[in-house]
């Protein structure tokens, strides 16, 4: 087994495929049996998160006969054993989708129940709070159409489908006779439906241990699993079930349906698999403004798939009380004629102008279908309405074993063709090749890569590697070469940065991986053999475990970068190819932030750093002024990192806002940091570097001190303009702290742009003419008065400490939560726009290029990470570095 950074044991195992998920805000996801764990990479020692799986209640979809519970379709229903809950599919919503522009956790449990849960902010617990409940909207709309039963077509458009109200028409859980022939020990089942695969066997579970075993208990408190069609109590009668309806009067609209009907219904409401968009933008309708949404897409067993659009807050917040929307339904899709077992998703552009979203389903049939679907298409469905996918491609064999994982990647070298990688429950993968333009599919290579079901893939590096995992407790990194993949062996030999205990010898299963946001690393979860545990210590506690696990320092398909400069030995520890190939996938990811549509989430990257400077001080020194230098000139042959200060502070305005925040990352987390250098070529005390690097850091904050001073006093001049022009601003981002930015400037005129000094001097003539311009501030405790003399904190005559936003300059509030950055350490009560963050240069002088109406976004000014709450040391929190 490769050598891991960390692992993490868990106090449950997993029971199905693809069962652990990276979020994009660095936190891992694994559906560990009954719950479901949350771990922070950045401290597996620490706290974590959890959600707690419960029963849910059945829906009222009808009563059958008592003579056709033995008609076919209902014998998986009467066969069916689980009792207890457990997590089968699990993911996560890109980044901005919870109220503190956090992610969502879609969680998919085997009764087929589909939740969403968020962080509890401000509940201030472990336990992860649900935000929304998708089978319940789900059944809402089923009910409101009679289930597509009455002549009309389940994608009838609807109304009320997302009101989340639903009128109470009885619980077949409150029936109260049961059947003579049901004996004590006998559970409920699900049905499935009788217009798809009913062979048990083709369930996502690929035959392996279950998650519970079934406990015979006595009938005076049955639990009774979801679609029931009796109950059973203590009384043995062998009436009627129309008659016991009968005497129950809050059950008396319940239906009496055919076998048939209750198997098409229960298959329709039993979810097998969820999987998230990626993030799109379009128009909104009403306000014209520019939306960020996403899609969550739900298999069920009767083969739809059900797509819910979740678009992002309008703001974002950390104090109690605001909850998010629920999702609306937009479309129901058949997909395929038996279970839906896999999802995944793709953003395709294909050189236009127009991207559309690419999603690829896999059936347990073994058929892989792949769908295109038109993104202002999907932004105007509503309620039920046609989804505009159509069906571009379809991958089938007359051999084909059920998809247990699927994954695709648009390779860097051509956005006009489409890698699809299939895992089968056999063990063998396919790839094939979708090309978009000629809109044809061919198989580029099939093997018999595993001994046991694929458990896991995922792409890697744009497309060039391929990581997989099996049943077999084998997880393997395949290498695109000359239109096929070639193994490689997984052998970072980094230095771990504690020690950590050999698991490869108790491990006895995997059941899934995952890529960290910066590609430096995956994580696998594999379940221990409890037999080779200590019985008295480990097997109650330690039932699987998670491996963080270095890939960073291999080769993994990414071009050799041949800038980095390597001479004499380096490290005791690493080799000099191992460090060839470290500088090279690091400024290979490093250059994928650039793009400001890619969240700074680096927390790989920058640990993988801060073990560097550890083991080879002289060769990251090296590396970094080769990044410094191409990211102020995009060519690291023209311009030294040695340039004198006056021409690099000349540069600062040219540079766009990512490459600043990115530069100021780097150097507190790494170069500024607390931690001590060792190894060959160390310099304690090496007060030259120090010196530089700070001086590059307060360069580049004081660049965006000045960029984010300028945005504002143009958003003043703009707003101004509007309503001498009679232009509407309702929609606008309101400035705050002109006062105080004011004062800044006048205390830092000398330094400051001319361009900054230009436009304050227009600030200077509308004065108190500005809507909110005070400079008069007291303190919260003492009531003195607070003058300004920093932008950071602010001290009364009483000698009382406080914090200013960093974001506008006025005192925090004490009395509401504010938000906190992990990486500066600073304060914000006030959100900036997303178009500040989006800057390719300085354009204080520039007000009408300013876009306004763009949605603030909880982003540090300085460091361009996620804001987050302060939480107690006891709870879990995210780092995104």
């Amino acid at each position: 087994m490769a050598p891991h950074y960390q692992a993490a044991t868990l106090i449950a195992s997993p029971s199905y495929p693809n069962a652990i998920a990276w979020s994009s805000d660095n936190l891992v996801a694994v559906a560990s049996g009954h719950i479901v764990t949350i771990l922070n990479p950045a401290a597996l020692d620490g706290p974590r998160g959890l959600v707690g799986l419960r029963r849910s209640d059945p829906f009222p979809i009808g009563v059958v006969k008592r003579e056709d519970l033995l008609e076919p379709c209902l014998l998986p229903t009467s066969l069916a054993r689980e009792t207890e809950p457990c997590a089968r599919s699990i993911s996560w919503s890109q980044q901005g989708f919870a109220p503190n522009s956090g992610c969502l956790l879609a969680v998919c449990t085997v009764d087929g129940h589909v939740k969403l849960y968020r962080s509890p902010i401000w509940e201030l617990c472990d336990e992860w709070v649900e935000a929304a409940d998708i089978s319940q909207l789900l059944f809402n709309y089923y009910k409101t159409i009679n289930f597509g039963e009455d002549n009309g077509s389940h994608l009838t458009s609807l109304k009320n489908t997302n009101t989340g109200e639903t009128e109470v028409l009885g619980s077949t859980c409150e029936l109260q006779e049961s059947l003579s022939f049901r004996g004590p020990g006998q559970r409920k089942r699900k049905p499935p439906s009788n217009e798809v695969d009913l062979d048990a066997s083709k369930d996502a579970d690929f035959s392996m241990e279950p998650c519970s075993k079934s406990k015979k208990k006595s009938l005076k408190k049955t639990v009774k699993p979801r679609h029931e069609i009796v109950a059973v109590n203590e009384r043995n009668s062998t009436g009627n079930i129309k008659a016991s309806l009968s005497s129950n009067g809050e059950n008396k609209s319940l239906p009496l349906i055919t076998a048939k009907q209750y198997a098409c219904r229960a298959a329709h409401l039993s979810s097998l698999v969820v999987s998230w968009s990626p993030v799109v933008s379009s128009s909104d309708k009403t306000s014209c403004l520019l939306r960020q949404w996403c899609i969550l897409a739900v298999g069920s067993k009767s083969g739809n798939l059900s797509f819910w659009k979740l678009c992002k807050p309008e703001y974002y917040t950390i104090d109690a009380g605001v909850v998010i929307s629920d999702p609306m339904l937009i479309g129901v899709l058949q997909a395929h004629k038996s279970w839906v077992s896999v999802i995944t998703w793709q953003v395709l552009s294909a050189g236009s102008s127009k991207s559309s979203l690419l999603l690829a389903t896999g059936c347990s049939d073994g058929s892989v279908k792949i769908w295109l679907g038109n993104i202002e298409g999907l932004n105007q469905c509503a309620s039920g309405e046609e989804v505009p996918f159509v069906l571009v491609a379809e991958v089938a064999t007359d051999l084909s074993a059920q998809v247990s994982s699927i994954s695709l990647a648009i390779p860097a070298r051509s956005q006009h063709e489409v890698s699809l990688a299939i895992g089968r429950v056999s063990g063998s993968l396919e790839i094939w090749i979708w090309n978009a333009s000629s809109n044809k599919i061919e198989i580029s290579s099939a093997w018999h890569a595993h001994d046991q079901v694929a458990t896991g893939l995922q792409w890697a590096m744009d497309g060039y590697c391929l990581f997989t995992c099996s049943q077999d407790n084998s997880a393997r990194c395949w290498i695109s070469h000359e239109n096929h993949l070639e193994e490689i062996f997984v052998h970072s030999n980094f230095p771990e940065l504690r020690e950590s205990a050999d698991l490869s010898e108790v491990s006895d299963r995997c059941y899934g991986l995952t890529l960290a946001p910066g590609e430096q690393m995956i994580a696998v979860v594999r379940s221990l053999d409890l037999n080779l545990l200590n019985q008295m210590y480990q097997v109650r506690t330690q039932k699987a475990v998670v491996e963080f696990i270095w890939i960073g320092g291999q080769f993994v398909g990414i071009p050799l970068d041949r800038s980095i400069d390597i001479c004499s030995p380096q490290s005791a520890d690493l080799s000099s190819s191992n460090l060839t190939w470290w500088g090279s996938n690091i400024l290979w990811s490093l250059k994928k932030y650039e793009n400001v549509e890619k969240r700074l989430v680096l927390w790989d990257v920058v640990t993988a750093l801060q073990e560097l400077k550890k083991s080879a001080p002289a060769f990251l020194e090296t590396l970094l002024h080769s990044w410094v230098s191409a990211l102020f000139s995009g060519d690291p042959l023209r311009v030294s990192i040695n340039a004198p200060s006056c021409s690099m502070h000349g540069m600062m305005p040219y540079v766009s806002s990512r490459k600043l925040h990115l530069l100021n990352i780097i150097c507190r987390k790494v170069m500024l940091s607390n931690h001590a250098q060792h190894g060959p070529g160390a310099q304690n005390g090496n007060e030259e570097t120090t010196d530089f690097w700070n001086a590059l850091l307060v360069r580049s904050e004081t660049e965006l001190r000045e960029r984010l001073v300028g945005f504002t006093f143009a958003a003043v001049l703009k707003r101004t303009a509007c309503l001498f022009n009679g232009t509407s601003t309702e929609n606008c981002w309101f400035p705050v702290g002109v006062a105080q930015m004011d004062s800044w400037v006048s205390m830092n005129y000398e330094k400051v742009h001319s361009q900054l000094q230009s436009i304050r001097s227009k600030i200077k003539d509308l004065g108190s003419r500005i809507d909110g311009y005070s400079d008069v501030e007291s303190c919260p405790y003492c009531s003195s008065p607070v003058h300004f003399e920093s932008p950071d904190v602010a001290i009364c005559g009483e000698r009382h400490t406080q914090s200013r936003c960093r974001a506008s300059m006025i005192l925090c509030s004490v009395v509401q939560p504010v938000w906190h950055c992990v990486c500066c350490g600073g304060t914000v009560d006030k959100l900036l726009p997303e178009s500040f963050f989006t800057m390719q240069a300085s354009t204080i002088d520039d007000e009408g290029s300013l876009d306004l109406s763009a949605a603030s976004v909880a982003l540090c000014p300085f460091c361009g990470i996620l804001l987050q709450r302060s939480m107690p040391a006891f709870l879990l929190s995210t780092s995104p570095v």
